[in-house]
């Protein structure tokens, strides 16, 4: 029996869903197990012939408790507990670039953060991560040395998996387009991804950029699609009629990974996302709308343009555009900075790998 959690039952994404399809595959009589937050989640994780989960009821508190396995990309609910013959498998979400938990900057909010934290941490059992860098931020933001059990397993990330394998595949980006917009894929459009990420204080909006201007500046051929982080689904009241050009689905349907394979452009500010995109080696601009505050506030563990060669930068409107139309030369290379120091273990056979050490051999 498995029990899966994507984003604390906020969507079906990322990699406990790809390790979940690969235990279907490969495991015919496995039990297979996924929270949800709503009915939207519920048909996601029905498509693909699982049993859904309400997040908290006493139906997922009894289901998550006799499952050996439990795998996620953040913490499961605090309630749910651990028992002693349970195998809690972590994957995380995400190539931390903003600084987290023990490396807060504020020292009264990294107290609390790192407090609330370790015990969650010191249930988990493995943890993957993308390459030797990867694990030695997560080593520091999430104090691994609280728990000595604990084995790291570097061999990359299965929802990259996905993607490298996809990424020339023309069927499986025409069936996204279908599940997306109810229509058949065609080869003239351009489509940008805007993927903010996260502000701890409630905002109104996700950019100063005017994205009906910006779309309006647009060659008719392009359209937007905006990805809101799973803690801001509330704005897409902002975002979902704003001109039929612009786009904003569900949170709850989407898979970022299926958005990355269909999009030509990507836009974020300090989201990991970022990371996983450059496997695709398309264009990604940097949109640093409020870098200082955010550095007094959070902190970066590294600097992108040293690190991935790629900067940030505060645009207008009009000079995004011209940002988004420019032929870029240098793609190639930022692309292959980030996938060479970041990601560098991320590979097409780590969900093979992961079940024949976790799963297939019983070793856990």
């Amino acid at each position: 029996m498995y029990f899966i959690e994507s984003f604390h039952g906020k969507s079906f994404s990322g990699d406990p869903k790809y390790i979940a399809l690969w235990i279907k595959k490969n495991i015919p009589n496995a039990k297979i197990f996924v929270s949800s937050v709503n009915q939207l989640v519920d048909m996601e994780i029905r498509y693909f012939g699982f049993e859904a989960l309400r997040l908290g009821s006493a139906s997922y508190q009894r289901t998550f408790r006799m499952c050996k396995y439990i795998i996620v990309n953040g913490n499961p609910l605090d309630k749910a507990g651990k028992a002693p013959n349970q195998v809690v498998i972590q994957t995380w979400h995400g190539l931390p670039l903003k600084k987290m938990v023990a490396d807060l900057e504020n020292t009264k909010q990294r107290q609390q953060e790192l407090n609330a934290f370790l015990p969650r941490m010191k249930k988990w059992d493995y943890l993957l991560t993308s390459s030797a860098f990867n694990t030695k931020l997560f080593r520091s933001a999430f104090a691994l040395e609280e728990n000595p059990k604990l084995k790291i397993l570097e061999m990359g990330a299965p929802r990259n998996a996905y993607l490298i394998e996809n990424s020339n595949k023309q069927g499986e980006k025409s069936r996204i387009h279908l599940k997306y917009f109810n229509r058949p894929f065609d080869g003239t459009k351009k489509y940008i991804l805007f993927c903010p990420t996260w502000r701890k204080q409630e905002r109104d909006e996700v950019t100063g950029i005017d994205l009906k201007k910006l779309i309006e500046l647009l060659p008719s051929e392009y359209e937007i699609i905006v990805k809101l982080h799973p803690l801001e689904t509330s704005l897409r009241r902002f975002y979902k009629a704003l001109d039929p050009r612009i786009h904003c689905f569900f949170n709850e349907v989407v898979d970022i990974q299926e958005l990355f394979l269909l999009v030509d452009v990507l836009i974020s500010d300090y989201s990991s996302a970022i990371f996983d995109y450059a496997h695709l080696n398309k264009k990604i601009i940097i949109l640093q709308e409020d870098s200082e505050t955010y550095q007094k506030k959070i902190g970066w563990y590294f600097d992108m343009k040293k690190t991935c060669l790629l900067e940030g930068k505060s645009y207008t409107t009009e000079s995004l555009v011209e940002a988004i139309l420019e032929e870029e030369l240098n793609v190639f290379q930022y692309c292959s900075a980030i996938q060479k120091k970041l990601l560098n273990l991320d590979n097409v056979f780590t969900n093979e790998k992961l079940m024949k050490l976790l799963f297939l051999n019983g070793r856990a």
